[in-house]
């Protein structure tokens, strides 16, 4: 190309060029991998990650190989004593757990019940998981309301009632990374499906904060329209970023729920509730993120496909406080304010396969919902908390009280776990403000 003579002509061609160029340039660039100098903060990120996943992993196995050890020793020490009657495995189990127990200075220090029977593991024979060692978080002053597993198991939240959340790790100790502090209190809390960086804190100023964990900051904020709602459930989408979240006003008359996408920073839908309004308090989606099940304070569930309500039942005369899809997602589990456990199953709508009473002195002011069960990733045993205790449920033949946990001294307030490998990794968290970490094998 050869520039013209003219002074406009010239400046056209200059703009041309340049143009060109740069579209050239940015072409160019995109195809070119980043070099490995500008990966340097995003690599040492994953380096750190895959540390801790491999630290994890031994850390479960040190677990195992103490419990297996501590119980090979125990039964020499009866073979040697010919005047012992012969013990079960859970008599051993338990013994072992009194043990590890007593070993623990950070139980022994902040628990005020070590002197109690609640250190011990109540002997059900037909169970079906061994306790393994446990380990306490207990940088909490204020009862915890909320404990998570991140959808990897590199991380714990817990949040307590003072408006405190702490993000920590348990391997190969265990240690606080972040500490952040919401005056309007906490809610909600919710990790993202796809990766364990993201953290959703939903507040009591009509707030939804989105927490990036490897820059230590709140990198978005998303708002409810109406001022002064509690942001009481939060579910993100696996298939998009898609985030649902629901609020409610104190005396909780008020309702909105709201689809967004955590990209944009977006609005997408009001979603409506029917037949009637009333505040959505827990939600969960599918694995492909097309079905979402959602509990609500009248007491039914409600199924929604890419967000209209295609089908819903009365489930209770209670406000339902949890809801999760079964592993097959044919059935929906639900957790009541009464105390009550059902399973329900949605081909044909509605019948109901179990109703169980699970508490008999059920909390009468809710104002925290969705942390009251918990599913294994197997799809085969219910994590349930109970009074002072938490309690498995196998669900494979009906809703089966299976195995208790060891008491912690104090009422459990909220339940979860994570299934890494075979032992599974149970966290519980109490109103005394400690989370425990429980292998079971």
């Amino acid at each position: 190309m050869e520039p013209p003579h003219s002074q406009d002509s010239a400046r056209i061609w200059c703009d041309t060029v340049h143009t060109s160029l740069q579209n050239f340039i940015s072409t160019v660039l995109d195809a070119v991998p980043l070099p490995a100098l500008l990966q340097w903060k995003d690599n040492t990120f994953d380096e750190v990650e895959e540390k801790q996943q491999l630290q994890r992993e031994v850390t479960v196995l040190k677990m195992k190989l103490q419990d297996t050890s501590s119980v090979h020793q125990l039964e020499e020490n009866n073979n040697l004593n010919k005047n012992l009657v012969t013990r079960s495995d859970l008599d051993i189990a338990e013994d072992f757990y009194i043990i590890s127990a007593s070993r623990s200075p950070e139980a022994a220090a902040r628990s005020p019940h070590t002197d109690q029977p609640s250190t011990s593991i109540p002997r059900h024979k037909n169970g079906s998981f061994t306790s393994l060692n446990h380990r306490d978080y207990t940088e909490h002053t204020a009862p915890l309301i909320f404990a998570r597993f991140s959808c990897e198991g590199m991380f714990c939240a817990t949040s307590d009632i003072n408006g405190t959340l702490k993000v920590w790790t348990f391997s190969p100790d265990i240690k606080t990374l972040h500490s952040f502090v919401f005056k309007s209190g906490i809610y909600s809390l919710h990790w993202a499906t796809k990766i364990d960086k993201l953290l959703y804190v939903g507040t009591g100023d009509s707030k939804i904060k989105i927490l990036n964990i490897s820059n230590r900051k709140i990198t978005q904020e998303l708002s409810h329209p109406t001022d002064n709602l509690r942001v009481i459930s939060l579910a993100s989408n696996v298939a998009c970023t898609h985030l649902v979240s629901s609020g409610t006003d104190k005396e909780q008359k008020t309702s909105e729920f709201i689809v967004w996408d955590c990209k944009t920073r977006e609005c997408l839908q009001v979603l409506e509730i029917t037949p009637l309004p009333s505040p959505i308090t827990s939600t969960h989606y599918n694995h492909n993120g097309n079905l979402l099940v959602c509990g609500a304070m009248d007491g039914m569930i409600r199924v929604y496909a890419d967000y209209q309500c295609i089908m819903g039942w009365q489930a209770s005369s209670a406000a339902i406080t949890t809801v999760k899809f079964s592993v097959d997602e044919n059935t929906v589990f639900a957790y009541c304010k009464d105390g009550s456990l059902s399973q329900w199953r949605l081909y044909p709508m509605s019948q109901c396969l179990y109703n169980i009473p699970v508490s008999d002195t059920p909390p009468q002011n809710v104002q925290h919902f969705g942390r009251d069960i918990a599913l294994d990733s197997e799809g085969k045993y219910l994590l349930v908390g109970r009074g002072f205790q938490a309690v498995v449920y196998s669900i494979e033949n009906g809703l089966v009280e299976d195995s208790v946990l060891p008491s912690q001294g104090s009422k459990v307030s909220c339940v979860d776990w994570h299934v890494p490998y075979s032992t599974r990794l149970c966290l519980t968290a109490t109103t005394s403000g400690i989370a425990r970490i429980i292998g079971l094998l």
